[in-house]
């Protein structure tokens, strides 16, 4: 069963918003979703309705991204804010990031699309996790207790006037280390760090002491027994009046069976991926069926989507093969709109542009009977009636072999 997610799009382009919603539902979701592309649309649409996510073009007619995140600021709203967009600079990118954006997509590669909202949903409830943390922190002692007794997660509290820390049992399980190991300092605990990892943890720390920034960093850990474990440190600090910090406290968790999942399915993607790229090769065929002439068959339903993908491999071939004549073979093909075959004529010019001759052949009865009803004009293109046609032809108007030397 599909998850739900009600998603805002805030996108001026219909058919780049439905690329989207078809991305989301390939990637087991089923969106429920509202599309907006002005600010008064988009200060409108929050005012009424809770969101899960919002997907943002940069730039619109009249909006774009730092306005659309401005107006989520102005209502206090923490959503996963995600900029699907083209191909814009990285100073652009980077300022939307600093903004407030969780992520940025290209709608060239709207594969990355359903990690990276994953990935926002997880990143709000660890938000939220360290907001009730926040809170939780101004209890009582014996709040606290109760706290380090049941979390499952390990808990520490450095004390950073006077250097001391405190480090749960749990945190030390989790650290896995032996006995007398960790001492009472933030200088021990760094030292037990992964050190390819340890000045990243030092610089999260200085970040969010110095100027603060969110501390929730991953790192590396080889315990006593030679296990190499993935941990996740969180934390808030305490800073007195004249804004210098003087306690810090947070959780310690153990995400290694997470990182393996995820290395596991990065695997499994690029197999997949792998596979696609096969059944592409296997659906779009190039053959050389003459010296200097190649044909691309063509088979089942030729939609705009499957005339793009033709143009591309074809023309890739032609360059390759420095062939004279290309043949597309639509002997196979079951059906054929206005916007393929126009699409069809383009191949066919820019296989000319490249220097060989562009010839469709096997336009059965019924395409052809749709191409006139549409119609499409094929009359500045050569159309034979099959193969062996187009083969004569070619052999019949090609330039005598160079001697060879």
């Amino acid at each position: 069963m599909d998850t739900p997610l009600r998603v805002l799009l805030v996108e001026d382009s219909e058919l780049d918003a439905r690329l989207i919603l078809r991305e989301l539902k390939r990637g087991g979701y089923g969106p429920s979703h509202e599309r907006v592309h002005t600010p008064e649309g988009m200060a409108d649409i929050l005012a009424r309705q809770a969101y899960d996510v919002v997907l943002c073009d940069h730039s619109m007619p009249r909006f774009d991204s730092l306005s659309a995140l401005r107006i989520l600021k102005e209502r206090g709203l923490d959503l996963p804010f995600i900029l699907v967009s083209g191909s814009i600079g990285e100073t652009i990118v980077a300022e939307v990031m600093r903004a407030g954006a969780h992520d940025y997509v290209l709608k060239s590669d709207l594969r990355r699309l359903v990690p990276a909202i994953e990935r926002a949903l997880r990143d709000l409830d660890e938000r939220r996790e360290r907001r009730r943390a926040e809170i939780a922190l101004k209890e009582s002692e014996e709040r606290f207790a109760l706290a380090v007794q049941g979390s499952r997660d390990g808990l520490w509290d450095w004390n950073l006037v006077t250097g001391g820390a405190y480090y749960s049992e749990r945190f030390k399980d989790i650290l896995g280390c032996r006995d007398g190991a960790l001492r009472d300092s933030i200088e021990s605990f760094l030292s037990l760090i992964h050190e390819e990892d340890r000045d990243h943890v030092a610089s999260a720390l200085r970040g969010h002491l110095e100027r603060r920034d969110p501390y929730d960093v991953e790192f590396r850990r080889r315990t006593d027994a030679g296990e190499l474990r993935w941990l996740c440190s969180r934390g808030q600090a305490l800073w007195d009046d004249e804004g210098r910090a003087t306690r810090m406290a947070g959780s310690l968790s153990d995400i290694t069976a997470r990182k393996q999942a995820e290395a596991t399915l990065l695997d499994k993607l690029d197999i997949i991926e792998r596979q696609q790229e096969a059944i592409r090769e296997l659906s779009t065929p190039i053959i050389e069926v003459w010296d200097g002439v190649i044909t691309m068959p063509v088979f089942g339903a030729v939609d705009e989507h499957r005339a793009e993908q033709m143009m591309d491999v074809l023309l890739h071939a032609v360059v390759r093969t420095r062939c004279r004549s290309a043949i597309i073979d639509l002997t196979g093909a079951d059906v054929i709109d206005h916007r393929t075959g126009d699409h069809v004529m383009r191949l066919v010019r820019a296989v000319e542009l490249l220097g060989a001759r562009g010839i469709v052949v096997g336009i059965r009865a019924e395409v052809a009977q749709t191409i006139v009803s549409l119609g499409v004009d094929l009359s500045r293109i050569t159309t034979l009636a099959n193969l062996r046609d187009a083969l004569v032809h070619c052999m019949g108007s090609a330039a005598p072999p160079s001697p060879r030397r």
